[in-house]
C-alpha cells in the first residue's frame, strides 16, 4: 500500500513539473496569429505585408499588461490580426530561428544582437520589410492603433512618427 502511494506522489510531482515548464515558457497574446520569426519574414516579404515583431519573455510583468490591457481590445486584434504578419521572439530561448544570410542562431542571440535590452519590445516593419521604429515598454490601446495607421496608410513615406503621433 505505501508502495501505491509513492507512485502516486510521483507521478502528481511529474505531471506538476510538466505543467510548470509549459507555463515558464514565453508566449504572445492569445487571440493573434503569431509566428516564428523566420516563417513570419518570409510570409510577410512574398505577400509584401507589413510585420510587427514583438520581443517578449516569461515573467515580464508589463507583457501581461499589454496582453491583459492592450491586446485584448478587440479594435487593436482586428488591425493587427487582418493588416500585419506577427512574429514573436523569446529572448530567453534557445528555439532556433535562421536568419537571411543562412546562419542559424537563437532566439536569445537574435534578441541580444538586437540590443533588446527589455521586453516587451516592439518593431515595426513596412510592407518592404524595412524597420521603421522600435518601441520598447508599456504602449497603450491608442498607441498601437495609430502606430497600425501609421504604417497601414503610409504616413512613414513622408512623415516622422513622433510628428504624426502628435497629431490627434
Amino acid at each position: 500500500m505505501q508502495h501505491l502511494s509513492v507512485i502516486r506522489f510521483s507521478a502528481a510531482i511529474v505531471i506538476l513539473m510538466s505543467l510548470s515548464v509549459a507555463v515558464l515558457k514565453a508566449a504572445p497574446p492569445e487571440g493573434y496569429r503569431f509566428l516564428p520569426l523566420t516563417e513570419a519574414a518570409q510570409l510577410a516579404s512574398r505577400e509584401r505585408r507589413p510585420m510587427l515583431l514583438y520581443f517578449g519573455r516569461y515573467g515580464c510583468s508589463t507583457c501581461r499588461k499589454m496582453h491583459a490591457e492592450v491586446f485584448s481590445d478587440a479594435t487593436v486584434s482586428a488591425k493587427y490580426n487582418a493588416n500585419f504578419v506577427l512574429a514573436y521572439v523569446d529572448t530567453e530561448s534557445g528555439n532556433r530561428i535562421r536568419l537571411d544570410s543562412g546562419e542559424t542562431i537563437t532566439e536569445m542571440q537574435f534578441a541580444s544582437r538586437n540590443r533588446i535590452l527589455g521586453t516587451p519590445t516592439f518593431v515595426f516593419f513596412s510592407p518592404g520589410q524595412k524597420p521603421l521604429f522600435k518601441k520598447a515598454g508599456f504602449q497603450s490601446v491608442a498607441q498601437m492603433k495609430r502606430y497600425g495607421d501609421y504604417i497601414l496608410a503610409g504616413h512613414y513615406r513622408s512623415t516622422p512618427l513622433p510628428e504624426f503621433m502628435a497629431q490627434q
